[in-house]
C-alpha cells in the first residue's frame, strides 16, 4: 500500500502531463491538417489549371505540327512529282478525272478525319487573300473576333502562336493558331494561279493562319471536380476529429479509400488520354508506309527507266550509224547542212539516254565497277587532248598538270574515271567564258594494297552561289532553271559522278566563288600494280637555264614546277616585253650564265610567240637560243610554219611530261631518248642532256669507311642522278639520319667503332622518323649465308663489292618504288669474287674533256683489269686516275700492316686488312689480287696459318705486278 500510494501521485501526474500533451498536441496538429489541407488545396487547384492548359497547349501545337509535315510532305513528294507528270492538282480533284487535290484541300480534309478521333478537333485554314473557292468561307471565318486577332498577331510575329480558351458549343476548348508561311515549293503555284488574289509571293511571307479548335479532356475537368469533392470531405472530417478522436480515425479511412479510388478513375483517364496518343502514333505509321511505298514506286520507275533505255538506245544508235553512213555520200550543201544538226540531235539525244541508263543503272545498284590495270599519266593526258580543242575554240587554256603522278599504274576502271574527269572537264569548259580550265593530278600510297587518287577541275567560270553547293550533286539540279536553257544538260551529269566516285570508295566536293569559278575536287580508291610500271623521264638538266614565256600564271608554274624537277634553272616572264627585257639582260652574263632555251606561248597579247621567236632569231648574239612553240591548236604544217620562223620544236598544249621530255632532248641533242643510251651525244652544242633514272631530289646516304670505295660508290650513285652524302661508319650513320633526310641507305657491313649490321639494328629498333627507311647492304662477303645475315639484321636488299651498276641502279629503283629498267632485279649471290680476266688490247677511253692517247702502249699484264675498271667510273679521265693515285698511295702500307700481322699471328687484323684489301682491290677491278686476299680471309676462318703464310707471299707478288701496273699507267697520263 505503501508503495501504491508512494507511486500514485506521480502516476497521477505523469498522466495528466500525458492527457495535456496529447490534447493540445491533437489540437496543433489538427490545426497544422487543416491549414496544410486548406494550402494543398489552392496549390494543386492552381496546379491542375495550370497543368491542363500546357497540356492542352501542347496537344494542339502538335496536333498543328503533324498537319503541317504532312502538308511539306505532301507538296515535296506528291505535288512536285505530279507536276512532272502533267498530272492535274486542284481544289476540285473529286469532279475532276485523275485529279490530285490541292496541297491546303487534302491538309483540311486530313484534319477533319482526324477531328473524328480527337474529341471533336476542328481544324481551319483561312487568309486575307483567298483564292475563290474559298472566299466566302474566309469572310466567315474573319467575321469573328479572334480569327482576326490571330491574323494581326501572327503576321507581326510569325513564329509566335496565337492561342486563348474559350468555350465553343458549351464546351472549354483551346483556340491555337499558327502562322500559315510561303514555302518554296508553293510560290511558283500562287504566283502563277490564273485565279490567283495576289502574285508576288516570296519566300516566308505570311500568306494565312492555320487554326484547330482542341476541346479539352473532360477528364481533366472530372479530376479537378473530384479533387474539390475531396478537399471538402477533408474539411468535414477535421471537424468531427475535434470531438471524437474515434471518429477522426474512422474518417480518416474512409476519406483514404475515396482518395484512392479518385486516383484509380485519374489513371483511367490517363489511359483514354494514351489511347488517343496511340491512335495518333498509328497515324503516323500509316504516312511512314506510305512514304516507303513511294520509295518502292521510285525504284519500280528506275528499273523501268533502265530498260526503256536499253530500248531507246538501240534504234538511236542505229540512228547515228545512218547518218554518218550519209554524210560520207554525196549531198547538196542544204542536205549536208540538215544531215549535221539531225547528227548533233541524235547526238545530244544519246549522250541523255547514256546519263539515263547509267543513273538507272545505279539506282538499281546495277552498276559494276572493272579492275584492269591503267596508266594514270596517260589516261588523264589523253582524254583531255581529246578535249583541249573545245576549250581552245572558245579561248580558253587547258592546262593539265600530272608531275605528282609517281605510281602512274593502278587497277581500276578506266572507264569509269574517264567519265567522271570528262563530265567535270566539259562542264568546267561549258561554264567558262574566259580564263582557265587547270586539272591537277596526285597520288598517295594508302598501304600496300591501296592507292589513292586525287584529282581537282578548277575553272574561272560563272561560279555557283553559295546557298546551291550542297545540292549540285542531286539528280536533275543545276545551279538555276535558266542553266538549262542556256547550256543544255539533264541535270544527272553531277549525281552520276558523285555515284561513280562513292561506288570506288572514294567521294567529290566543289568550292565556288559566284563570278570566279568553282573547283570539283574527288578521290578513288585503286589497288597498287607491281607487275608492271610505267616509265617517267628523268632528265639532267643541271646545266640549262630555261625561260618560260607564257602570259598564264597556271601555265607557267606548272612547267616552272617541271623543269626544276629535272634540276633546270628556270625564270618566268608573264610577256614578250619582259621576256625580251630578260633576255637582254642576260646578254651581259657571262656565257655560261646566259639563257639556253626559251619555250614560248604561241596566244600572248600584245606580242603573240611567234612574233616573239621572229625579235629573238632577229638578234645575232641570240642565235644560240633554243626555241620551243607551245600552241593551243594543233593545225596541219604547224610544225613546218614554226621551223620557218626559226623554232626548233613546237608542242599542243595541254603538255604532256613525256612530250616535253622528249622535245627538249630532240632540241638539244637530235636524238631520241632511250633506256640504253642514259648520256646522248650532243649536236652543236657543249652541253648535253642525260635521262637519268633517279629524280634529282633522291638523297642517298653510303656508309663505307674505305676510301676507294666511297670515290667508287659515289660516281656511281651521281651517275644515276642521286645526291650522295658519306658516313665512315655506323656511328655517323646515325648522326646523319638524325639530322637529314634520305630515301636510302647504302650501308658496308664491316666498319671500324659501329659495323654494318649494328647500325641496322639501332635505326630498325630507333622508332624515329628513318626507323622504316630503306637500307641495301654493300659489302664484299659474298659467301653463302652473307645475304641471309643481312637480311635477319633488318636490311631490305643485299649488293656485292664491287657493286654492278645495273644491280645498284634496280635495287635503289625498287628502294624508291620507282619504274624498273629491267623486271627482274639483279641480286648476286656468289660463293666466289668475280674474276675477270683483263684484255690484251686496251680500249679507247673518251671523258667530255679528254682524251687516251690512240699510241697508248698495249697491256701486257693481267693483274689489272682496266676495260672494266673504265666502264664502273663512267669512262671518266679524271675519276679513274684520282681513284688509282690514292689506291697507289694508301694500299702499300695495308699491305705491310697485313705482313706485321701476319707475323704477329693476330687472326682478328688479319682477317679486317684482308677484307680491305678485297674490297678496294675488287672495286680497281684488280681481281686477282682481290681473289688472293679473299683466299686469306678465308684461311683465317678456318684457322691455317701454314696457308696465310703462302698466301702473303703471293698477295706481295700480286701487289707488286698490280702497283708496277698502276704506277705506268700514272706516268704515261701525267705527260
Amino acid at each position: 500500500m505503501d508503495s501504491d500510494k508512494t507511486h500514485g501521485k506521480p502516476v497521477t501526474l505523469r498522466y495528466k502531463i500525458s492527457e495535456f500533451i496529447i490534447r493540445y498536441s491533437l489540437k496543433i496538429a489538427v490545426l497544422l491538417m487543416v491549414t496544410g489541407i486548406i494550402s494543398a488545396y489552392f496549390f494543386l487547384a492552381s496546379t491542375a489549371q495550370t497543368l491542363t492548359k500546357q497540356t492542352s497547349q501542347l496537344n494542339a501545337q502538335r496536333y498543328l505540327e503533324a498537319l503541317s509535315a504532312f502538308r511539306t510532305l505532301y507538296t515535296e513528294e506528291v505535288v512536285n512529282t505530279a507536276k512532272k507528270q502533267n498530272i492535274t492538282i486542284s481544289h476540285d480533284y473529286k469532279n475532276i478525272k485523275n485529279a490530285i487535290p490541292l496541297p491546303a484541300t487534302l491538309s483540311m480534309a486530313l484534319g477533319k478525319e482526324i477531328g473524328k478521333f480527337q474529341s471533336g478537333a476542328k481544324t481551319f485554314l483561312y487568309s486575307p487573300y483567298p483564292f475563290p473557292w474559298r472566299a466566302k468561307e474566309n469572310k466567315a471565318i474573319f467575321s469573328q473576333d479572334f480569327s482576326q486577332q490571330a491574323w494581326d498577331s501572327l503576321t507581326d510575329n510569325p513564329k509566335k502562336a496565337f492561342f486563348r480558351f474559350e468555350e465553343v458549343n458549351g464546351q472549354m476548348s483551346i483556340r491555337y493558331a499558327i502562322a500559315d508561311v510561303m514555302r518554296e515549293g508553293c510560290i511558283d503555284c500562287h504566283n502563277n494561279h490564273a485565279q490567283t488574289p495576289k502574285n508576288d509571293w516570296q519566300l516566308g511571307d505570311v500568306r494565312g493562319v492555320m487554326e484547330v479548335i482542341l476541346p479539352i479532356n473532360k477528364a481533366q475537368f472530372a479530376a479537378q471536380s473530384s479533387l474539390q469533392a475531396t478537399f471538402i470531405v477533408l474539411f468535414t472530417m477535421m471537424g468531427l476529429i475535434t470531438i471524437v478522436l474515434f471518429i477522426f480515425f474512422s474518417r480518416i479511412k474512409k476519406d483514404a479509400k475515396k482518395l484512392a479510388d479518385s486516383n484509380l478513375e485519374m489513371m483511367d483517364k490517363q489511359q483514354q488520354v494514351n489511347f488517343a496518343n496511340e491512335e495518333m502514333s498509328l497515324a503516323i505509321e500509316q504516312l511512314e508506309l506510305k512514304a516507303i511505298e513511294l520509295v518502292s514506286s521510285n525504284q519500280v520507275k528506275a528499273d523501268f527507266m533502265a530498260t526503256m533505255s536499253h530500248e531507246i538506245r538501240t534504234p538511236l544508235n542505229g540512228v547515228i550509224g545512218m547518218l554518218s553512213l550519209l554524210k560520207q555520200s554525196e549531198m547538196s550543201h542544204e542536205q549536208n547542212h540538215h544531215t549535221h544538226l539531225a547528227t548533233v540531235s541524235a547526238s545530244s539525244l544519246l549522250n541523255i539516254i547514256n546519263d539515263i541508263l547509267d543513273f538507272s543503272k545505279i539506282e538499281a545498284d546495277k552498276l559494276f565497277i572493272e579492275s584492269v590495270e591503267i596508266h594514270l599519266a596517260d589516261l588523264v593526258t589523253n582524254l583531255s587532248s581529246t578535249m583541249a580543242h573545245i576549250a581552245h575554240e572558245k579561248g580558253l587554256e587547258l592546262i593539265v598538270d600530272v608531275a605528282q603522278l609517281k605510281h602512274v599504274v593502278a587497277r581500276g576502271d578506266p572507264h569509269r574515271i574517264k567519265q567522271i574527269l570528262s563530265n567535270l572537264i566539259s562542264n568546267a569548259i561549258k561554264f567558262t567564258a574566259k580564263g582557265e580550265v587547270v586539272i591537277s593530278t596526285n597520288i598517295s600510297v594508302i598501304d600496300d594494297t591501296k592507292l589513292q587518287f586525287s584529282c581537282s577541275v578548277k575553272d574561272t567560270g560563272i561560279g555557283i552561289e553559295q546557298s546551291k553547293l550542297d545540292s549540285m550533286f542531286e539528280r536533275f539540279t543545276q545551279e538555276d532553271s535558266s542553266t538549262t536553257r542556256q547550256y543544255g544538260g539533264t541535270g544527272l551529269g553531277l549525281a552520276i559522278v558523285r555515284k561513280l566516285c562513292q561506288l570506288m570508295h572514294g567521294d567529290i566536293t566543289v568550292t565556288s566563288q559566284q563570278g570566279r569559278g568553282s573547283t570539283f575536287s574527288f578521290t578513288l580508291l585503286l589497288e597498287s600494280c607491281r607487275s608492271v610500271k610505267a616509265e617517267l623521264p628523268q632528265l639532267d638538266l643541271s646545266e640549262y637555264r630555261i625561260l618560260i614565256v607564257d602570259d598564264n600564271k597556271t601555265n607557267r608554274e606548272v612547267l616552272h614546277g617541271q623543269l626544276t624537277l629535272w634540276g633546270a634553272c628556270v625564270r618566268q616572264a608573264d610577256s614578250a616585253k619582259s621576256a625580251l627585257a630578260y633576255l637582254t639582260e642576260s646578254l651581259k652574263k657571262a656565257k655560261d650564265k646566259q639563257f639556253d632555251m626559251a619555250i614560248l606561248d604561241m596566244h600572248m597579247p600584245e606580242m603573240n610567240g611567234a612574233q616573239l621567236g621572229q625579235q629573238i632569231k632577229a638578234n645575232n648574239k641570240l642565235a644560240h637560243l633554243k626555241l620551243i612553240m607551245l600552241t593551243s591548236l594543233a593545225r596541219p604544217g604547224d610544225a613546218q610554219y614554226f621551223a620557218s620562223l626559226g623554232f626548233d620544236f613546237s608542242l599542243p598544249k595541254p603538255v604532256i611530261t613525256a612530250d616535253l621530255a622528249n622535245a627538249i632532248i630532240q632540241v638539244v641533242n637530235g636524238n631520241e631518248p632511250t633506256k640504253t643510251q642514259p648520256a646522248l651525244p650532243v649536236k652543236n652544242d657543249t652541253k648535253k642532256i642525260t635521262v637519268k633514272p633517279l629524280p634529282k631530289s633522291t638523297r642517298i646516304l653510303l656508309v663505307e669507311d674505305n676510301s676507294i670505295n666511297q670515290i667508287v660508290a659515289k660516281s656511281l650513285l651521281t651517275n644515276l642522278g642521286a645526291q650522295v652524302e658519306i658516313a665512315s661508319n655506323g656511328k655517323e650513320a646515325l648522326s646523319c639520319l638524325e639530322n637529314e633526310h634520305f630515301d636510302a641507305v647504302l650501308m658496308d657491313c664491316q666498319m671500324p667503332i659501329m659495323d654494318g649490321y649494328t647500325a641496322t639494328k639501332a635505326i630498325r629498333k630507333s622508332h624515329r622518323d628513318y626507323t622504316d627507311i630503306y637500307i641495301i647492304a654493300m659489302t664484299a662477303n659474298a659467301m653463302s649465308g652473307d645475304r641471309d645475315k643481312c637480311i635477319a639484321a633488318g636490311m631490305n636488299d643485299y649488293l656485292t663489292k664491287p657493286v654492278d651498276i645495273i644491280a645498284l641502279e634496280n635495287s635503289l629503283l625498287k628502294a624508291l618504288n620507282l619504274p624498273l629498267d629491267q623486271i627482274e632485279a639483279i641480286t648476286p649471290q656468289i660463293n666466289e669474287p668475280k674474276v675477270t680476266e683483263p684484255k690484251v688490247t686496251e680500249p679507247k677511253v673518251t671523258n667530255n674533256d679528254t682524251e687516251v692517247k690512240p699510241d697508248e702502249p698495249s697491256v701486257s699484264s693481267n693483274a689489272w683489269g682496266k676495260e672494266e675498271f673504265y666502264k664502273r667510273v663512267g669512262q671518266n679521265q679524271q675519276l679513274a686516275e684520282r681513284i688509282v693515285t690514292m689506291y697507289c698511295q694508301d694500299m702499300p702500307a695495308e699491305i705491310d700492316k697485313l705482313s706485321q700481322a701476319i707475323t704477329a699471328k693476330d687472326d682478328k687484323e688479319i682477317e679486317a686488312i684482308a677484307h680491305k684489301v678485297k674490297g678496294s682491290s675488287a672495286n680497281l677491278e684488280a681481281t686477282i689480287l682481290a681473289q688472293c686476299a679473299l683466299e686469306i680471309e678465308l684461311a683465317v676462318k678456318e684457322n691455317n696459318s701454314d696457308e696465310i703464310e703462302l698466301l702473303s707471299i703471293k698477295l706481295k707478288d700480286d701487289f707488286a705486278e698490280l702497283i708496277a701496273e698502276l704506277e705506268g699507267f700514272l706516268a704515261y697520263n701525267m705527260q
